[in-house]
């Protein structure tokens, strides 16, 4: 018969691509969380190493003037690895911001699909019960016109 139409196919349609939208800015707040740990990961190794490298041997002999540099230089590596991690939690909440709005991008889409699951079902339901009137009426038309006599042209 009729072809079915949901009448919100176009707010779907708008609400697919907002979840897509929302999952491709989720993909990019993670690889910005992945690159702020590792930038904070490669500080903190990169500290450890200075350190390991500026401290003296045990047993040697030490000024004082150098163990100041080298506070001074892993007080400051520790500053920065401490921005890093306030980064890389500042991306993680971000990850997890978007998530949330993936997951309000996902239940918003999920409702009209529902909503057009039903009446797509609704339709094929009406549209078979207008196909079976139809086929009766046929039925009906042509039993009738088996219990006619025949008639007889001259």
């Amino acid at each position: 018969m009729s072809r079915f139409k949901f009448r919100l196919q176009r707010l779907l349609d708008l609400r697919n691509k907002k979840e897509q939208e929302a999952a491709s800015a989720v993909a990019m707040a993670r690889s910005v969380a992945e690159a702020a740990v590792e930038r904070e990961e490669d500080l903190a190794t990169r500290r450890d190493a200075t350190r390991q490298e500026m401290l003296p041997a045990e047993g040697q002999t030490v000024r004082v003037s150098h163990l100041h540099e080298v506070a001074f230089l892993v007080r400051a590596l520790d500053d920065r690895v401490v921005d890093a991690r306030k980064a890389s939690e500042a991306a993680e909440r971000s990850v997890q911001e978007k998530l949330g709005e993936l997951g309000d991008a996902m239940r918003d889409r999920r409702v009209l699909d529902r909503l057009k699951d039903r009446r797509s079902e609704e339709w094929r339901h009406e549209d078979a019960r207008q196909e079976r009137e139809v086929m009766d009426a046929i039925a009906r038309d042509r039993f009738a016109d088996s219990k006619k006599p025949p008639t007889t042209s001259d």
